[in-house]
C-alpha cells in the first residue's frame, strides 16, 4: 500500500506556513489563520462516516454483524473496516487539539494533512521554543508538538514532542518525563478508547523537564568527540551489524551513503556537528528524513511513524548509550 500526500480532491492535502517543505507539495498560508482556514487549506473539512457492511447472497443483500466500513464523507472512498468497539477520532478534531494551545500558550501550526487517501491525518505546531546546541546562537533546534491519527488501525491517536534541526529541518522525538516508565517518546491512545484530547494535554504537561534533559543530552553529544572509525562503528550498531558477521548489501549501502552524509549534509560542518557524535546522530537523522529509499512524502510517513523513525530512535538509544558510557569513565 503507498503511503502519500492525499490528492482524493485534486489537490494535496496539506497546508503550511512559512517555508515550503522539503517535500514541496501543499498550500501556504499567511501566519495566525484559525483552525476553519486551516481545515479548508489542508483539505480536512470531510468526516468519517460508519456504514454496515453488506453484501450480495443469491439476489439478497446482506448486514454482517458489529462489522462496519469507514468511509469519507465528501467522495464516499471507503478507507477501512472496523469493529463496532472502534473510536473514531475525525480530522476536524486532529486541528481543534491545537485551539487553545494556539489561542492561551502561543504555539503556531506549521503544517497539517493527510496521507494515504485520508486514512492518517496529522497537524504539527511549533510551541514558540528555541534553543542552541552550541555556545550562543549555534545550531538552533525548535521544540513541536505532534498529533497524528489513522481510521486503518495503522496507528493509534499519538501525540509526541519533536525537536527540528534548524539548519537541514531534521526531526527526533524526544522522550516526555516520566516517572513511572523512565521516558516515553510519544502518548498513544488505542482506538478502542475514546480520544480525551484535554487529558492527553495533561499528559504532555512535563514538558519544561523532558526539554531540559533533551538539551542536556545533544549537549553532552555535541562535546562527544568521535574520529571516522568510531564513527563507521556507531553506524555499524544503528544498523543493526552483528560482528563478525558483515552488513547486507542494503545496509552497507546505507552506512556509505550515512558516512557521506556525517562530512557532507548541511549543517555538518558547524562545530557542534563537526568530528562530534552530534554529528553522526544528524547523519542518521537527515538520511532518515531527506535522503532514505522512497517517495518524498513517503519518508515523511516513514520519518515519523514508521522504518525510518525507528532508525532515528535506534541513533538516539546508541547516542545515549555512549554518552552514559563516557560519562562513567570520567
Amino acid at each position: 500500500m503507498s503511503h502519500d500526500i492525499d490528492h482524493t480532491t485534486g489537490k494535496a492535502a496539506m497546508a503550511y506556513i512559512g517555508e515550503t517543505p522539503w517535500h514541496g507539495l501543499g498550500e501556504e498560508l499567511p501566519p495566525n489563520q484559525p483552525i476553519e482556514i486551516w481545515l479548508k487549506a489542508a483539505r480536512l473539512e470531510w468526516h468519517l462516516e460508519r456504514l454496515p457492511v453488506q453484501y450480495l447472497v443469491d439476489g439478497k443483500i446482506r448486514t454482517m454483524p458489529d462489522r462496519f466500513v469507514l468511509a469519507r464523507s465528501d467522495t464516499r472512498d471507503a478507507l477501512s473496516v472496523v469493529s463496532g468497539d472502534y473510536q473514531l477520532v475525525q480530522p476536524k478534531e486532529v486541528l481543534e487539539f491545537y485551539r487553545d494551545l494556539v489561542s492561551d500558550f502561543g504555539y503556531s501550526l506549521e503544517t497539517a494533512g493527510a496521507l494515504n487517501g485520508g486514512r492518517k491525518v496529522w497537524a504539527l505546531a511549533s510551541t514558540g521554543v528555541t534553543d542552541h546546541v552550541g555556545d550562543g546562537d549555534i545550531d538552533p533546534v525548535k521544540m513541536y508538538v505532534l498529533l497524528a491519527t489513522s481510521c486503518d488501525k495503522t496507528l493509534a491517536t499519538t501525540a509526541a514532542f519533536t525537536s527540528v534541526r534548524v539548519v537541514c529541518q531534521n526531526t527526533l522525538f524526544f522522550a516526555l518525563d516520566d516517572v513511572k516508565s523512565q521516558g516515553r517518546k510519544n502518548i498513544k491512545v488505542p482506538h478502542t478508547r475514546r480520544f480525551e484530547m484535554q487529558s492527553v494535554k495533561v499528559q504532555l504537561g512535563l514538558i519544561d523537564v523532558s526539554w531540559s534533559k533533551f538539551l542536556k543530552q545533544i549537549r553532552a553529544a555535541a562535546a562527544h568527540k568521535l574520529d571516522d572509525a568510531k564513527v563507521s562503528e556507531f553506524f555499524d550498531r544503528v544498523l543493526g551489524r552483528k560482528l563478525p558477521q558483515p552488513l547486507s548489501a542494503k545496509a552497507e549501502r546505507d552506512h556509505i551513503a550515512m558516512m557521506s552524509l556525517y562530512r557532507s549534509a548541511p549543517g555538518q560542518d558547524t562545530e557542534t556537528a563537526k568530528g562530534t557524535l552530534w554529528g553522526a546522530v544528524n547523519a542518521v537523522t537527515y538520511y532518515a528524513d531527506h535522503v532514505r529509499a522512497g517517495g518524498v512524502v513517503e519518508r515523511l510517513d516513514s520519518a515519523w511513524f514508521g522504518a525510518g523513525n525507528t532508525l532515528k530512535e535506534r541513533a538516539w538509544a546508541e547516542a545515549e548509550y555512549l554518552i552514559n558510557c563516557h560519562r562513567t569513565t570520567v
